[in-house]
This record gives structure tokens, sequence and C-alpha cells, in this order.
């Protein structure tokens, strides 16, 4: 058994394994035991503490018994080897008799695993679909503690303070699951030896809206093989489990292992997979027919919605395939469902697929939609190929050391396999050590996931899943290097490498993490400049394909391109009107009109062009400063911009799902165009045009084209001596009443940090030199209030409040127009010359109303974008379809049609997706 120098492994030459076992070693006692005359009987090589570790021993027959012991959780468990001496065969005088070998081996596994919990009736399953399970698992506060110092993981979101609960971290998953996990590699159809198993990878993935496992709770887990393939390299094995907690999934676990050697048992392998999920739009009643054409779709016969042209759907599907040979399948079934987008914008299922077929090449199912559809929730990797998210290593270090022994980790995660611990069991699957748990490698990589991609908020961590590329032994130097390579659904996609002292892999893989949480808000105008998103239209398809729809809408519409004057800002634009077309401009420029109030309180509409009458052949756009400062292209500008970009980022899926949204303004219109995309691209432009046009001729204006009003930003804080949001309203409230002009907080930001004030120029100048004169003289105005009689109160305002009345006279007789400094507490706002949001512009509400209600039809809105996630200018809380927010709604702005709701209101009625839609329509015109 020594002396021969290979072994037959059924038809393979091997290299005599008791050789690598029975090698010196420090401490390690061998005794031989001879029969009377002379034949050795047995030897047992026992180590320094009197351990028996290896035991061969001659049996009948020429047979040899070669027994390796392991001391497992204080059990001795014997992996029982037979071989067989055969004289007659001077070249291979050792044969392993592998009649039962693989059992045995699996034998020796499960009790060295499990002791006596799990009967070897295990070994004996043989359905391939055999759901493992184990359950009652506590998770312990110990354990977790016990863990985390094993892998190093030092978060103090592990940390035992004697709090009420300790939260595990996502690896310790492994360890509540592996009994189930490690099961399904021992039933009789994988007929390998486990010695030769290696651990492929590895990943966990949180449920969504699941949270994390805690000390405390009571796991069960649910284990299922789904995959066993031959590969050039074995047999794979690919199972995932599922932890539940009540009930309810909280985390997967996948593992994929490895029984290296060669497989031709095709009849026992499968492979089932959830197929990228697709999205087909079918343009014409032709591409419908040929969809309804195919066998394998199975429309649902209740169903009320029709496929007509445009209609969009998303095929969710499941493959299992088994396999003739390495190129064949000898069976083929995909089934899954079908989903529709219906009017109210929610996906309802239609149909399903339901496909099977026999001896084939491929699937014809998949080949279909791969060519008529395209892939949706799949990963967007950056061009550049993305950037490292780790700190210098004077600052924070990602290098650590595989522990000395495997032990420790082997106790804490149940996985006692010994290869890891016993040099005697690792010498005979020819490893060249005791190798470090892969496990235990990617629990140590992972924290650095934790601190660095996931800025120590290990919650933000969706998945990890990674693959181990090579041997780790203990001591080894391992580094790990992170890197932000893309985007998927919003979560940051995070390359894994970590790499041994010789520069070589041994570990590699993705996370996925959240962002933090992040709200949307657009901004409105004032933020415009001339070439805004130019550079993103020449880098970015999406956003040049939005650009040029509203460009050559309003070419068509208007005659104007809104890219020429956000390119060049030219200060005047002439829109001739030649031709049919030009005909057909001149009549959409006199179909726009608004409403004003005479003397005598009577509403009258005018139009908004009445320089363009039925023979005007052009019409010229002038602007001393541009014409990018006119409202009525800033607006349309704008909007484009902020919906380009958004798009762009949706596109490179950098948009954090299920996040809230709102816009400042007019930016409330980019913000439900781009994330509620109800208004298509078209419909936004022109809304931002009649806007802008309306609030445009809303005021007089000079020959320059200027007009007398402006907004400013207010801070109270600045004026100091507790200067708060009611003394700002008292200041305003008494220049308005002194001066009988306009003057109206309109914006309500930051709570005694931030208004914003619309008005005319002089009244606005006024109240900046009233808050810096409060501010440099130190007048507590607040506190006077409180403390002096009203009347003097008053009536020391007052004076202040002539005599800045009086500079602001002073000032536009000198200069002849007004422009706004900034003061103590007060900011212009540049760019803008109408007092928006004021009751100024309460006579154009009822010619907007009507125009976007003939922008925006019911069928493009999605409530379900909407409801908690969009946050209106006029409630500042998330939308809602219910009773108490059109209740203050209305309340806020007496509106005749969300009073008429009221008065009708159903509760049974407004369960209804199609009258949710209805309602939601009336709130955004509202």
């Amino acid at each position: 058994m020594l002396t021969s120098a290979i072994v037959i492994q059924g038809k393979k030459f091997v290299s005599n394994m008791a050789r690598r076992v029975l090698r010196p070693r420090p401490g390690l006692e061998v005794t031989v035991e001879h029969s009377n005359d002379g034949k050795p009987l047995k030897l047992t090589a026992t180590t320094a503490d009197g351990f028996k570790a290896v035991e061969i021993t001659l049996l009948e027959n020429n047979r040899i018994s070669f027994v390796i012991n392991h001391l497992a959780a204080g059990r001795t468990c014997p992996l029982n080897l037979l071989f067989q001496y055969v004289p007659e065969k001077p070249f291979a005088l050792i044969h392993e008799v592998m009649e039962g070998s693989n059992d045995r081996v699996k034998e020796f596994y499960l009790k060295v695993w499990f002791g006596d919990e799990v009967s070897s009736d295990i070994i004996k399953i043989d359905d391939m679909h055999y759901k493992f399970t184990y359950k009652g698992q506590e998770v312990s506060r110990k354990d977790i503690v016990k863990f985390c110092q094993t892998v190093g993981n030092q978060s103090e979101r592990y940390v035992d303070r004697n709090q009420e609960f300790v939260y595990a971290p996502m690896d310790f998953a492994i360890r509540v699951g592996w009994v189930p996990i490690i099961q399904a590699i021992f039933p009789k159809f994988l007929n390998g030896n486990i010695l030769n198993l290696v651990h492929l990878s590895n990943g966990f993935r949180m449920v969504e809206g699941a949270e994390p496992l805690r000390s405390g709770q009571v796991v069960d887990t649910v284990v299922k093989i789904t995959g066993i393939t031959n590969i050039p390299a074995g047999k794979r094995v690919d199972v995932i489990g599922t932890l539940l907690r009540d009930g309810k999934p909280v985390i997967e676990v996948k593992s994929a292992f490895l029984y290296r050697g060669e497989f031709n048992d095709y009849d026992l392998t499968f492979q089932t997979t959830q197929e990228t999920p697709i999205e087909v739009t079918y343009a014409t009643t032709k591409s419908i027919a040929v969809l309804q054409s195919k066998e394998w779709f199975v429309p649902h016969s209740n169903t009320h919605h029709e496929l007509v042209p445009g209609s969009k759907l998303v095929f969710r599907l499941n493959t299992k395939t088994k396999f003739r040979d390495a190129k064949y399948f000898s069976s083929i079934t995909t089934t899954g469902k079908v989903f529709m987008q219906v009017s109210t914008k929610q996906y309802e299922e239609i149909a399903v697929v339901d496909y099977e077929s026999g001896d084939s090449l491929g699937n014809p199912v998949i080949e279909y939609l791969n060519r008529v559809g395209n892939p949706i929730e799949q990963a967007h990797y950056f061009e550049n190929g993305g950037y490292s998210v780790m700190p210098s290593s004077s600052q924070l270090s990602s290098v650590v050391h595989a522990p000395s022994s495997n032990e420790a980790y082997s106790l804490i995660s149940g996985d006692l396999n010994p290869i890891h611990t016993n040099p005697f069991l690792s010498d005979y699957a020819d490893l060249p050590g005791t190798i470090t748990h892969g496990m235990w490698t990617s629990a140590s990589t992972r924290k650095f996931v934790e601190t660095f991609a996931a800025e120590n908020h290990p919650e933000r961590i969706a998945s990890y899943e990674v693959d181990f590329m090579g041997m780790v032994l203990p001591g080894d130097r391992l580094e790990t290097k992170l890197f932000h390579v893309g985007m998927k659904n919003g979560r940051k996609l995070i390359r894994v490498e970590t790499f041994n002292q010789n520069g070589e892999k041994v570990l590699q893989g993705f996370a996925e993490v959240d962002q933090p949480l992040t709200g949307y808000t657009f901004t409105g105008q004032g933020s415009q400049e001339q070439g805004m998103g130019m550079d993103l239209y020449a880098k970015s398809d999406v956003a040049r394909t939005i650009w040029d729809a509203a460009d050559s809408h309003m070419l068509k519409a208007y005659g104007f391109s809104i890219i020429d004057i956000v390119r060049n800002n030219p200060k005047e634009k002439t829109i001739h009107f030649g031709g049919p077309k030009g005909k057909e401009m001149r009549d959409n420029y006199r179909s726009m009109t608004y409403d004003t109030v005479d003397a005598s309180g009577s509403v009258k509409s005018l139009p908004l062009f009445p320089e363009i009458t039925e023979t005007s052949s052009f019409y010229t756009f002038k602007s001393p400063n541009g014409l990018l400062s006119s409202t009525q292209f800033t607006q349309p500008a704008l909007l484009l911009f902020e919906l380009a970009a958004f798009s762009d980022m949706q596109a490179k899926q950098l948009i954090q799902q299920g996040a809230p949204f709102a816009g400042h303004s007019l930016g409330e219109y980019g913000a439900l165009s781009a994330v509620g995309k109800f208004v298509p691209v078209e419909s936004v432009v022109e809304i931002g045009f009649y806007r802008g046009m309306t609030m445009q001729v809303a005021v007089e204006r000079d020959e320059q084209n200027r007009s007398q009003y402006g907004m400013v930003a207010a801070n109270p804080a600045r004026v100091g001596g507790g200067f708060n949001e009611e003394a700002l309203k008292y200041v305003v409230d008494s220049i308005r009443h002194h001066t009988k002009g306009l003057l109206e907080i309109v914006n309500y930001n930051v709570e005694n940090w931030q208004y914003v004030v619309s008005g005319e120029l002089r009244l606005l100048s006024v109240l900046g030199d009233v808050l810096s004169f409060l501010n440099m003289q130190k007048i507590h105005l607040s506190k006077l209030i409180l403390e002096v009689p009203m009347e003097q109160v008053q009536e020391k305002l007052a004076e202040i409040i002539s005599n800045c009345v009086e500079k602001a006279d002073k000032d536009v007789e000198q200069e002849g127009f007004l422009k706004l400094k900034p003061g103590k507490a007060t900011i212009p706002l540049p760019g803008i010359d109408v007092p928006f949001h004021s009751t100024f512009l309460l006579p154009g509400v009822g010619p907007f109303r009507n125009f976007l209600m003939r922008k925006m039809n019911i069928s493009d809105i999605d409530v379900s974008r909407l409801r908690s996630y969009y946050i209106p200018n006029l409630t500042a809380r998330p939308f809602d379809i219910t009773k108490d927010y059109f209740q203050e709604v209305f309340d806020l702005t007496q509106s005749t049609r969300v009073s008429k709701v009221l008065r009708d209101w159903d509760d049974e009625k407004v369960k209804s997706p199609s009258e949710q839609q209805r309602l939601a329509y009336i709130l955004l015109v509202e």
C-alpha cells in the first residue's frame, strides 16, 4: 500500500494517496503490527496528542481497509475506504474498491456535518425536485457576535450592548440555512465523491421589503436543487435556499458546487432558468396575429383586454431543460405569465406561456421574444469601466490575513468539512493544505462592501454574489478591491475582487447596493443658462431623442427651434407665416388666449398675440437679454432640459426606485413629465410655452420689454433678533398696506430660513431695505410685538417703511428703472420679471386649466407612480387619492371641480383603478 507509486481508481491511474497521508509530520508516531511470520497486518498513525489519525488494516482476500479518523464536535468520525491488493498485476498492485465508495464517503460526511441528527436515508433520495427543509432554527445573539468576530466584521450594527436585539449580517444566512443547503449534495442521483467537491460560488439576496435577520427570531429554510449539469470540469450542482420568518421569505441563498471528475450520466441532469423579462410592443395587427398564431401563447378566456396596435406586453418566464448529451436537449419546458399594460397604466395578466418540446437544439419561445422584444430590469454598465470606491490605503486598509486555523469558522458556520481542519484528509484530497473556507473569504470580503460601498450602512446591501476563483490557505494575505461599475434598477453595481499575496485573484463577483434615500427635485425658472443640456445632447441618444422630438414639434406648430434658442440665445426671432404650413402656425398663435379683469370687474378673454391677424405674414419675438430669458422660451427650455437629463439618468438606471419627487414651480411640470410619465414631450413643451406666454403678457412692459415685477428669496434668520416667519409676514403685510401695491409671500420653502416673495420691484426693494435696517439697527421686531403696544410697533415700522419707500422712489427717479440689489436678508432672483404664484396671476387660471385639460389625457396617468411618491407644491405632502386629501386641496384652492368630487364621493367607487385615474387627473389639473 505504501510502496506503490500509483493506485487504480476505476479506469484512472492516480498517485498513491497513502503516501501523501502518511508523509512525515512533527510528532506523528507510526506503529506497524506484524503476524508471527512477519507479515504486516496493521498500520496506525498517531498524532502527538494521542489521536489515532490513520489506520490501515489488511483484511481477508487481500482487501485493505484504509481509515482516516476525524474529530468533529467532540466525536470521532471514521472515513472508511477499501482497496484491493492485486499481486498478479505488478504494474498496478493497488486498486481502490469503487463499488459503494461514494456512499461510504457520503456517510462519513453525514456524521461529520450532522452527527445523528440526519438519517442516512437522505443518500437514497432519487427525486431531483425534492425540497430539503430545516425548521425552527433560532437566530442566536451569541452566534451572531461569534460569527462577526470570526470573519472580522466590526460593524456597529452587530455589536452586542445588551440592547433588545442584535442584527445579523447577510452572510449569517449561511449559518442558519447550512443544514438543508449542504444536504442537497447527498442524494443518490448525485453520484460523485464529496472529497472531490469544490464550492464554486455563493450569493445572498434580500427579499424586497424584508427586514434583515436579528437575534431572537426563528427561521425555517427550504432548499431545492435548480440545476445539475455535466460540464468539462465535472458535475455542477446549483441550489437555492429561502429563509422564511413567520412563513414569509426574508433572504435567498444561492450556492453552486462542483464534483470534479468526468460524468456522462446526462439522464440525471437538468437546468431551471428564470428567463430575463422581455418587453414587447406590438405595433401592427400583423405582429399581433403572429403572436396569436403561436401554440404556446394561451390567452385567458376571461380577460377583458384586447390586443390592439400599440399594446405593450411583458413576458416573465421560466425554462426547464433536460439534456440528452452535451449538445442536445432531451426536453424543454417554458412556462410563465404574460402581462399587458392597460388603460390605467397597471400591468394585468392576460395570458400564459405553455411550451413543451422533446429533442431539440434551442428554445423557439425565447428566440422569438429576443427577436421582437427588449430585455428589461437589466444592469447598465458605465462606458468608462467605473471607478474605485476604496479609500487610500493610508486611511483605511482592505488587507486581511486568513486565519492560521479554520477551526473557529468551522464551528460557528456549521461547515465542518475536514478538508479545512484535518491535514490528513486535505492531503488525501491532494490539496495544498487545509484550505480556508470559501465562505470565510466571502464574508471577510463582504464586510468591505458594507464599509466602503454601503458607507457603513449594511442594510443597503440588496445582494451579494461571488465566485471562488482560487484556494486560500491559512495565513494568506488578502486584499479586496471594489469598483462602482454600473447601475441596476437604481442600485449601485459594485464589482468585488480579492487577491492573495501573489496577485492571484481568489474571489470575484458583484454586489447591488441601494443608494441613500434620495428625493428628485426639479428646479424652476431662474436656473436657466445658455447651452444648458447641449453637452448631454451630444453624448446621449436618449437625451437627443427628447430634444429632437420637442424641437420638431415646436418648429412645425410655432415656427421656432427651441434647440437654437438654448444654444445661441438670439435677441430676436422672426416667425414667417407663408404657405399652408405657415397658415397653420399663424392659426395656432391666434388660438392662444388669456383672461383679464377689466375696471368693472368683468373677466374678458383676450388673444395672447393681438398683433397677429388673419393677414399677418410674420411675427417677431424680441428680448434685450436674449430670448432664453423670456418666460415663454425659458419655461419650455427648462422643462426639456430636465426631462432629457432625467430620462438619460433613467436609461442608465441611476434613478432609485420608489423615491419621492417634486418640482419647484415650473419644475413641477418637469417632475410630472419625467417621473409621472403621463405627459408626452410634445405636450410638455407646449404647456411650458403657453404657461410662459400667459405670464409674459400678464404684466405691462416698456419698449425694452422690461416689467416692473420680480421675485426675491428672503431669509428671516439673517435679520437676527429672533426674527421669524410670523415677523416676515407682518413686515410684508405692513408694506403692502402702506403702499397699496403688490407684495406677497408665495413660497414657503424652509421654515424660518427661506421664503420667496413676489411683487412690484419698488416694493421688493423696500422689503430688502426694511429687513437690512432691522438687522443693522438690531431692532428685535418679534420681541417688540410681544412687549410693546401694537400701535407703537405699527408706528415705528411705518416710519421705517416710509423712509425706505422714499429711498426707492429716488432710485427710480435717478436710474429710470429700478434694479434689485441683494440685501442683508434678501436675494433677487435673476431673469424673473413676473410675480409668479401671486394673486396677480389668478385671471390666467381658467384658460390655463382648459389648456392643461386639452394636453393631458386621463388614460396616460399612472396612479402608482404618483401615490406616496409625488409631493405637490400646493400640499407639501405625498399625493394620495383619499377624501381627506381632496378636502385639503379644496381648503387651499376653493376649486369648484374639487368641491364637486367631495360632494359625490363614494368610498366603494374610489376603489376602482379607473376611478382613481379619473380623480388623479382632476387633482393634477387643479
